[in-house]
């Protein structure tokens, strides 16, 4: 009994020490050094890096926005579909909800069946406060919650590189040249 919590002990001990070894490795200005927590359209628990190792594109939403969250996620789309197959396959898109209370996993699934978002590459998530407020001061993103219950909130898509460094943002839902340009090299062959 006494080796066996000896053992249990040691073994979360080691897990411990490669948590801190592998966040230690991050890049000082890695939007992944912040610690947040997201809860996913499939309820699993995830952080921000859930997709380190891979260019992302990551922005902002509530699910309830009745016309700027929408076209936002159709923005995200647009960009990605300039993109060649094999550049897309390396892309990951994370979508962070600042409204947990409304946007939870069935509804954030909802959301994700409706924008017919890939979810092999694409995640819908939520963020309880402080945490999606940490997140939006990470991506320059603002917003605010009206007495109705609804939000007036900014628009910004942003590009990480797979070790979370911000490549690129914008504000533009299309046409964005230099965006297109930072996202078509991020995910080009020769960068994986």
């Amino acid at each position: 009994m006494k080796a066996r919590r000896m053992a249990r002990a040691i073994a979360l001990a080691s897990l411990a020490v490669l948590a801190v070894c592998a966040a230690a490795t991050l890049p000082t200005d890695s939007i992944y050094q912040l610690r947040a927590a997201l809860t996913t359209q499939k309820g699993a628990a995830a952080g921000l890096d859930l997709y380190r190792g891979h260019p992302t594109v990551l922005s902002m939403f509530y699910g309830d926005c009745p016309s700027y969250c929408p076209m936002l996620i159709t923005a995200v789309q647009v960009y990605e579909g300039q993109l060649d197959e094999a550049a897309r396959a390396r892309l990951r898109v994370l979508l962070v909800s600042f409204d947990a209370a409304r946007d939870t996993p069935s509804r954030l699934a909802e959301l994700a069946r409706l924008h017919r978002a890939d979810v092999a590459r694409w995640t819908f998530a939520s963020a309880r406060e402080p945490d999606a407020r940490r997140i939006a001061e990470l991506l320059g993103f603002h917003y605010r919650k009206l007495p109705d219950g609804s939000f007036d909130h900014t628009q910004t898509i942003t590009l990480v590189d797979g070790e979370g460094r911000v490549l690129a943002s914008t504000s533009k839902l299309i046409g964005d040249q230099a965006f297109e340009a930072k996202l078509a090299a991020s995910t080009a062959a020769d960068r994986r």
